[in-house]
């Protein structure tokens, strides 16, 4: 009874707050409380809650504080082995009591503050006084084992450092031989798992719902085994990177660390994992050097960078036919593609600069290896682009298909002038430089063929766009397609009663005297004057007269020298040039045109018609 008087003065003392009694309180007071409950007789969850609290908090009471433990400096291989097994243990079972304490923690806060938030007078408060009391000794006592096993933890990293610096002598060659034993146990372990994960979804489909449990126990142990298995592996990587570190093989030790963190990522969480990097990184600046680890750890820092990087660069974006098609592979696959085509345009530049150096590179020639090989270039580039994307080069056949019916409906024109280009490049019949007639309305030169139209450039300087299928289907004209010798035609006239021979002499002895040197005469080709005919006005004649080099590609211009010559030839002889004459001769008139004349008001004659 005086128990419960000095619980209810602390309740009254505190109020709704922690009771110091219960929290600072040993087996005695525990069992006390206890017997003081019983007594009472009463019963409800309340009690039996308080009842349970109780019996744990004698417990722990009676629970001694864990002893010290000091680890030995390993002799030889097997004990640092030992050592090093048991140091990795000790920062997992550290991680997981730090762990266990911040969720102790919370719960304690939620406790205290459900206290402080309840009535002196509440049913529950003593049960939520030895809960927190509970969670307060169990700290405590958690608090004090975390504490042994971090003290643990670094006399096991200055043993180790100490005996590597004495020179162990690791045989690697058994751990490298435990490595392939437990890869192999993985691939065997791995197999399992896959063949149970195939079993399981054929059960589901069946609805056999109890041997789908069975089947995941099992998973759940190849789970188990399995990261077992990578702990041995951690372990035996971690003696060949104690050999490497003994030998200061910096760049193996960094290597090796890289390793061992890789695989306590995947089996411990980022805690743990953080501990075995601080670990490791101790080891290695007091064995390699401040400067060589941070040498190292910048390196291995730019490489973990470099693996994210490289991870998230080739996750899918979106898939092509089932094909994962990922941020690197398309940006490879842009770059391939852009380079081909700068490679192309560089190559077209590459051939006009040597066509103008060479004098047996003809423009024509010219424009047919640039464009070949530019679209040679780029379609070369564009199946690399494809297979780099890892689009089956087979599955063209399936778009050629789709295309041949496009073609059929909406595409056969540029196809057509696509191949018309083609037929034009190789058949060389229209060439760069040529001077064609295509009606007339058009004539000029040919500036450039590409593969859909060709650029026709008009003597006033206007560029017109002919589609290659025309120059194909229709006539066309080449004035130059074999040479540069033209004969015009330049027509004249002289007056009736003129003697024609004299007409031919003098026309042909001013061009002889012109002084032109683009006139071409050899045994076919000679300059020649005709008459053509006897016309209305006129005796009409026409010079025929070869004309070689540029001047045949401005026949207006030509063809005005000439007549200006002829002019000032026939005027310098006397020969008279026509114009048209009309004579009208009026034949007959059917009847006499009936004359009255008529006299006005004022006497004079009106002289009116009348028919």
């Amino acid at each position: 009874m005086r128990f419960l008087i000095v619980i209810l003065f602390a309740f009254f003392v505190y109020g709704a707050d922690f009771n110091a009694t219960i929290i600072d309180g040993d087996k005695n007071v525990y069992n006390q409380l206890l017997t003081q409950i019983k007594k009472s007789g009463a019963t409800s969850d309340e009690i039996t809650l308080q009842k349970a609290l109780l019996y744990k908090l004698i417990n722990l009471s009676n629970t001694t504080a864990p002893k010290p433990f000091s680890p030995q400096e390993p002799s030889n291989e097997k004990e640092y082995r030992k050592l090093a097994s048991n140091i990795l243990e000790w920062i997992e079972t550290n991680e997981q009591l730090q762990n266990n304490l911040e969720k102790l923690q919370e719960k304690l806060q939620t406790i205290k503050e459900q206290i402080n938030s309840s009535d002196q007078n509440s049913s529950n408060l003593l049960t939520m006084q030895l809960q927190a009391a509970f969670y307060t000794k169990t700290k405590a006592l958690m608090q004090k084992r975390q504490a042994l096993y971090e003290k643990a933890i670094q006399q096991g990293k200055q043993l180790l450092v100490q005996t590597l610096q004495r020179s162990l002598h690791i045989d690697t060659n058994s751990s490298q031989k435990n490595i392939q034993q437990i890869e192999h146990l993985l691939a065997k372990n791995l197999k399992k798992k896959q063949t149970l994960e195939v079993e399981k979804e054929r059960l589901a489909l069946l609805g056999k719902n109890e041997r789908i449990k069975t089947i995941q126990n099992a998973i759940a142990t190849l789970q188990k085994k399995r990261k077992a298995l990578l702990r041995q592996k951690m372990l035996e990587l971690f003696i060949q990177w104690s050999s490497a570190l003994e030998k200061k093989e910096s760049k193996k030790v960094f290597t090796l660390h890289h390793k061992i963190i890789k695989i306590a990522q995947s089996i411990y969480p980022e805690d743990v994992t953080q501990e075995f990097v601080s670990l490791l990184s101790s080891m290695e600046k007091s064995l390699l050097g401040q400067a060589e680890v941070i040498k190292g750890a910048t390196l291995e820092q730019m490489r973990l960078v470099l693996h994210t990087i490289w991870k998230d660069a080739n996750k899918p974006l979106f898939s092509i036919n089932q094909t994962p098609i990922s941020a690197f592979k398309l940006t490879l696959a842009l770059f391939i593609l852009i380079l081909g085509f700068f490679i192309g345009v560089f190559y077209k530049k590459g051939i006009n600069k040597l066509s103008e150096s060479s004098q047996t590179i003809t423009p024509s020639t010219r424009t047919l290896l640039a464009n070949l090989g530019y679209y040679l270039i780029v379609l070369i580039a564009f199946f690399v682009t494809l297979k780099t994307l890892g689009i089956d080069l087979s599955s063209i056949a399936l778009i050629a298909g789709a295309l041949s019916v496009g073609i059929g409906f909406g595409l056969q024109n540029i196809v057509s002038n696509f191949v018309s280009g083609l037929i034009l490049m190789f058949e060389r019949s229209i060439k760069i430089g040529d001077y064609v007639e295509i009606d007339d309305n058009l004539t000029g030169r040919i500036s450039d063929i590409r593969m859909r139209s060709t650029t026709i450039t008009t003597n006033d300087n206007i560029d017109v766009i002919v589609p290659n299928q025309d120059l194909i289907q229709n006539r066309v004209i080449n004035w130059t397609m074999n040479d540069t010798i033209r004969r015009f035609r330049i027509p004249f006239g002289v007056a009736y009663g003129t003697d024609a021979k004299k007409v031919i002499r003098v026309v042909k002895e001013a061009v002889a005297s012109s002084g032109y040197g683009d006139i071409y005469q050899d045994s076919k080709r000679k300059t020649r004057v005709i008459m053509t005919e006897m016309g209305d006005s006129s005796v009409n004649f026409e010079l025929f007269v070869w004309i070689r080099g540029n001047e045949i590609l401005y026949p207006k211009r030509t063809i005005s020298r000439f007549l200006i010559l002829i002019y000032e030839a026939l005027n310098e002889n006397g020969i008279e040039i026509p114009f048209p004459q009309r004579d009208l001769h009026i034949r007959s008139i059917d009847k006499a045109i009936p004359i009255t004349i008529q006299k006005d008001k004022n006497g004079s004659d009106n002289n009116t018609p009348s028919a």
